[in-house]
């Protein structure tokens, strides 16, 4: 044949109590194998058809294989439909997309089916509008919703494949060619077509769900067969073979079209599964999202120069545009890559404070302590290292009398008291152990200055507490120091306070005691006595 070219909305949520009684109005529907069944036949029907009538090379005969093109595209614009109707979203838009894209070519091909029965004047804008248009919405459908990016570079890639759309106009049959390309119209409608596929193909690189990777190989498919049947119909019979009307090349590439639009139909019942397939396949690298805007403006520039024999000043504004959309893109989707990996690093840091934090009094925990004094391990010149370990005296009945919420504005205020401490000495660091336990690590600070800062911190605790049963709660406090972070590891420094607190705790609590730090040999013993002398501990509370 001689032309070139060959979510789901939602449903009402809910029915007032007043109408449920009402009887729904049933639409007569064909049962799903009868439909099948008669789809198969008529696609049988039409294939065999156009291949007895084909040899003829007559006009008729061409024009009933433009009728038969027509049926064709219908079919697979049904087919498509069935999708769409099992998809939702960005999806049910793009499959309605490529389901009137198909319809428009199938409303193209009539005048030509029309010209060879009775033989009519030529429609060639009308036709040009249609298929146009079809290959416009394959275009878009193909990068709409471009997985990874912003709204702002979605529109530029629209922008792009209308420009793509409107130098495809003006290349065959269009007011300003006035035909042309008369005789390379066959040869740049097959380059359209391959351009459409593999713009297809790459868009499959930047699905981000499985049921978008399938749409998008559903339509790379589609296209691919296309590309074979304007392969076939043009390249081969009219231009190798020479052929004037129509022949049996015309046969083959509109019966690999008929047999997918039978797949998609027969396999509708997958269809729904595979729409329910959103979760997020992987993110597009930059490079990925790259191929898109680069392929399009590769194409746009061809097509400009193509123009140049028609329209300067279009080819110039079309080569300019597609210039600029190219390096607004390129500049819009490094902002975004920069502000992702600001994102990634934020939340990064998000996590590691939730982490190492304490979530009810926000001061860190003993992950943090314990990162925190690697770090000491690890630098010079840090001496002179106290640390204090504290636990709130009759801490279990006062929170049962007063309640859970006063106990924890009890535990909140010691820790923004500790916290407080704290920043006032360079390097320190306090963290909650759990339950009623606290911890502060002073740096650079001496036993005896250790000392003062405890019983500071004990009367002004004490002052401030609240009853248990007949007795206040107050503060006892276990001192361990050491003149470097070299000298031993933190269990064992925990180990050495942990005694001083429980010796305290023994001698009738509310004081400070301070523990001498044990020899490094010695300190898996220590750490052993004071497992077995806090669970003593925990039993006197």
């Amino acid at each position: 044949m001689r032309d070139s070219f060959g979510s789901r909305v939602a449903e009402p949520a809910a029915i007032l109590p007043a109408f449920a009684a009402v009887p729904r109005v049933r639409t007569l529907r064909v049962p799903r194998t009868l439909f099948l069944t008669l789809a198969t036949i008529a696609a049988a029907l039409v294939c065999v058809t156009h291949a007895v009538v084909a040899g003829s090379n007559t006009v008729p005969a061409a024009g009933f294989g433009y009728l038969c093109l027509s049926l064709i595209m219908l079919g697979c614009a049904s087919a498509f439909w069935t999708r769409a109707r099992s998809s939702e979203g960005t999806l049910y838009i793009r499959w309605s997309f490529i389901s009137a894209a198909a319809l428009s070519a199938a409303i193209g091909y009539l005048p030509s089916c029309t010209q060879g029965f009775l033989n009519t004047t030529p429609a060639r804008q009308f036709q040009t509008a249609c298929f146009n248009s079809s290959e416009a919405l394959y275009m878009l459908a193909a990068v709409l919703f471009f997985s990874g990016v912003t709204r702002s570079i979605v529109i530029l890639d629209i922008l792009q494949a209308l420009m793509f759309s409107v130098l495809r106009f003006n290349l065959v049959y269009s007011p300003v060619t006035r035909d042309h390309f008369s005789a390379n119209h066959l040869l740049i409608g097959q380059l359209m077509a391959l351009f459409l596929f593999v713009v297809a193909i790459v868009a499959c690189l930047g699905a981000a769900s499985r049921a978008e990777l399938m749409f998008l190989r559903t339509l790379s498919c589609f296209l691919a067969l296309r590309l074979i049947s304007f392969f076939l119909a043009n390249q081969v019979s009219y231009v190798w073979l020479r052929y004037e009307h129509c022949s049996f090349g015309d046969v083959p590439g509109e019966a690999l079209l008929v047999g997918f639009a039978l797949y998609l139909l027969y396999t509708r019942h997958t269809a729904e599964k595979e729409a329910s397939q959103i979760a997020s396949l992987r993110s597009p690298s930059v490079l990925v999202r790259s191929l898109m805007p680069s392929f399009l403006t590769v194409v746009n520039l061809i097509l400009g120069v193509i123009v140049l024999r028609i329209s300067v000043p279009l080819a110039t504004a079309t080569i300019s545009l597609s210039l600029v959309g190219y390096m607004a893109r390129t500049v819009l989707l490094q902002a975004q890559a920069v502000h992702e990996k600001a994102f990634l690093e934020s939340r990064n840091q998000q996590l590691e404070g939730l982490a190492t934090r304490d979530p009810l009094t926000g001061i860190g925990n003993r992950r943090s302590l314990a990162s925190v004094y690697r770090h000491l391990q690890a630098a010079d010149g840090c001496e002179n290292l106290s640390f204090l370990l504290m636990d709130i005296d009759y801490f279990k009945q006062a929170n049962d009398r007063h309640g859970h919420l006063h106990g924890d504005k009890v535990l909140v205020a010691l820790a923004k008291k500790l916290e407080s401490l704290a920043s006032s000495v360079p390097g320190s660091h306090c963290a909650r152990f759990g339950g009623d336990e606290f911890a502060l690590l002073l740096l650079n600070v001496s036993p005896q200055k250790a000392l003062i800062l405890a019983e500071e911190l004990r009367a002004l605790f004490s002052a401030h507490a609240f009853e248990a049963e007949t007795r206040k709660t107050s503060l006892s406090i276990g001192i361990a120091s050491l003149q470097s972070a070299h000298d031993l590891p933190l269990e064992s420094l925990i180990c050495s306070a942990d005694e001083a607190l429980y010796r305290a705790k023994s001698m009738g609590r509310n004081r400070v005691e301070v523990q001498p730090v044990c020899e490094p040999e010695f300190a898996a013993d220590h750490s052993t006595a004071s497992a077995l002398r806090i669970k003593l501990q925990h039993a006197t509370r």
